[in-house]
């Protein structure tokens, strides 16, 4: 009897402890504790304020470490700017890293990526018509989201300028997407050139619906999978047909990044990826990068998937499950960051072991998301 007692008690812990242990931080997080948040937050704010570079990331892709470095610095941006705003007691302390990252995300080493790709600066040819949809999109999401923050926003007049330019893109293309790069199209950036013009609408009164209305109502229903309404991956600019599928990557991402603008597709996006994509073991949470009964391998988007489980779906699906107020995913997918994160801490600040600039960024975008604009 003792015996069986005891097995018992051991695979009652074995369980229990891990996940009550894991979910310690994931619920001060979930609350918006502000000790927890600005340790993260203030590393964060270290980072981009040493300067992040390229020779940081290791790939043999100049223009995946090009990405990398600007994602770094774009979702350090965002994530300081959620903190802004859920702890306005936090803004003196923080806005300086915010600066700082905006002046990363416009230096001319940091977009010369795009440039590469297009045989022209993005910020130089804004009168022009070539696509710079993850450039631009991403870059001024952060400024709607800084000026939305800061009125006093030294950056207004970029914003402006960036979002007239995306407006046009959107309202002259043919198939109501703009390129990421010459003959590649990505709803996920789209999404968030979306995002920061419905900010800046609110924000400046300018009308951009009639621009962005057809983009949006094919994210709501053109480019969805008819099994699962997962965000389709990639859309040919030329002519409107997929050629990949709906993934966790690309669907989460856009449903967080849309849930800064409006409420109604970012919401379904999360939902197809909640309900076809979400799964737990011993209460941590993940998300696969495919639906079921479909099968493929990792990339630049997802990561490198582990039994098909998605870093990046996982990780973009913290944001979402906090926007949408889902906190039991939440607290799922936060025992998960946890555990595979390895958070320590060096006097103020916090921060995950394996994050490294971007995986710390990220995460501080993702525990930090506001409630989906309605």
């Amino acid at each position: 009897m003792r015996g069986t007692l005891a097995v018992l008690l051991f695979a009652t812990c074995t369980v229990s402890l891990p996940r009550w242990w894991c979910g310690r931080e994931g619920a001060r997080w979930l609350v918006g504790e502000p000790r927890a948040v600005a340790a993260l937050a203030r590393h964060v704010a270290a980072t981009v304020a040493q300067g992040v570079s390229s020779d940081a990331f290791t790939s043999d892709s100049a223009l995946f470490r090009g990405e990398w470095q600007f994602g770094t610095y774009q979702m350090a941006a965002l994530g300081l700017l959620q903190v802004c705003r859920e702890h306005p007691e936090l803004a003196g302390e923080l806005r300086p890293g915010i600066e700082n990252s905006i002046t990363g995300l416009v230096s001319r080493s940091v977009r010369d990526f795009d440039a590469q790709q297009w045989g022209e600066d993005a910020l130089a040819s804004l009168d022009g018509a070539k696509g710079h949809a993850a450039y631009l999109g991403y870059l001024n999401l952060v400024l709607s989201l800084e000026r939305a923050t800061f009125p006093d926003s030294n950056h207004a007049a970029l914003n402006d300028r960036i979002s007239f330019a995306l407006a046009r893109r959107f309202r002259d293309s043919a198939q109501h997407i703009v390129e990421t790069y010459p003959n590649e199209a990505y709803p996920v950036d789209n999404a968030a050139g979306i995002a920061s013009l419905l900010i800046h609408q609110r924000v400046t009164g300018t009308d951009h619906l009639k621009d962005i209305a057809p983009t949006l109502q094919q994210m709501r229903a053109g480019w969805r999978d008819p099994r699962t309404g997962l965000l389709l991956q990639a859309i040919d600019g030329r002519t409107g047909l997929s050629y990949d599928r709906g993934r966790a990557s690309g669907t989460a991402l856009a449903a967080y990044f849309l849930s800064m603008g409006e409420s109604e597709v970012s919401g379904a996006l999360f939902a197809a990826v909640r309900t076809h994509l979400a799964g737990s073991i011993l209460g941590f949470g993940f998300v696969d990068e495919y639906a079921s009964g479909e099968r493929g391998g990792g990339d630049i988007d997802s990561g490198p998937l582990i039994f098909g489980m998605s870093p990046s779906g996982t990780g973009f699906s913290i944001a979402c499950s906090r926007a949408f107020g889902d906190r039991t995913l939440y607290m799922k997918l936060a025992r998960t960051a946890y555990l595979t994160g390895a958070p320590v801490s060096r006097g103020a600040e916090r921060y995950f072991i394996t994050g490294g600039p971007l995986g710390n960024a990220i995460m501080l975008a993702m525990f930090t998301a506001q409630p989906a604009q309605p």
